[in-house]
């Protein structure tokens, strides 16, 4: 099947933080996203791969994609056997086929934000994008609230959980000098769902709202406002508990 034209071409860009997921994609040619975490683009043409600060030479940019040839639904402890005895061994993963790495006409630099998650885009946009921040398409509340957090010095980690509460996830996560905050964004529908009042601050589940306020934490949850004023109520939640801690101690590894 031929590719549709290039400006419609999908492609997501996904996060490499470790040597070892580096390697699959570059001599093994696949790579994984657990389906808890995928976006809901998560089909694609062509990935790209961001590298995080681990790397050297190529922190914060993204300088390599390949097409992709198919795509799985696994466990984690088939696509990683050695492995077996890991917690989220019987999880399960979308495992993308890769086609040879191939490299951008440049580099695309993040020059403000520094964690990225997913970015749904096109081949286009990754062969003329100058910024990381140009590959968005059309930004949810969630991409367009983590890019006015970073703007604003907010030090948040995406997709990630926090100490006692092991098996939640959360949109993100800011750890404070006295517990933290932790960020859901709900799409609006999910929102009603779950009982959230489209208002500000938004009603968060009373279960796990109770065990993070055990913890130390309080959790917001929005399902739509402007990020200007979603942003100061996330100061005043962080001034309450003393400010925020410079490097987030929290659980997201994959």
């Amino acid at each position: 099947m031929g590719l549709e034209p290039a400006d419609e071409t999908p492609a997501l860009v996904v996060v490499v933080n470790s040597a070892l997921d580096w390697h699959r994609v570059r001599e093994e040619r696949w790579y994984r996203i657990p389906l808890r975490r995928a976006p809901r683009q998560a089909g694609a043409a062509f990935l790209a791969f961001y590298h995080t600060g681990i790397f050297a030479e190529e922190r914060w940019s993204i300088r390599w994609y390949a097409p992709v040839r198919s795509v799985q639904v696994l466990p984690r402890y088939v696509l990683l056997p050695d492995e077996p005895a890991h917690p989220r061994a019987p999880e399960w993963y979308f495992r993308y086929s890769l086609g040879p790495l191939e490299e951008l006409p440049a580099p695309i630099p993040s020059r403000r934000l520094r964690r990225i998650s997913f970015i749904p885009t096109t081949l286009e946009r990754l062969l003329s994008a100058q910024d990381v921040s140009q590959l968005w398409i059309k930004q949810s509340l969630r991409e367009r609230l983590w890019v006015e957090m970073n703007r604003q010095g907010i030090h948040a980690e995406m997709d990630a959980g926090i100490e006692g509460l092991p098996h939640e996830t959360f949109d993100f996560v800011i750890p404070c000098a006295q517990g933290g905050v932790v960020i859901d964004c709900l799409e609006r529908e999910e929102g009603i769902q779950r009982g959230c009042r489209e208002a500000l601050p938004a009603y968060a589940p009373a279960d796990t709202t109770a065990e993070l306020a055990r913890l130390g934490w309080s959790r917001l949850c929005f399902t739509r406002a402007a990020v200007h004023d979603i942003v100061h109520r996330i100061w005043e939640v962080i001034d309450a508990h003393g400010g925020m801690r410079m490097r987030p101690a929290v659980t997201a590894g994959r």
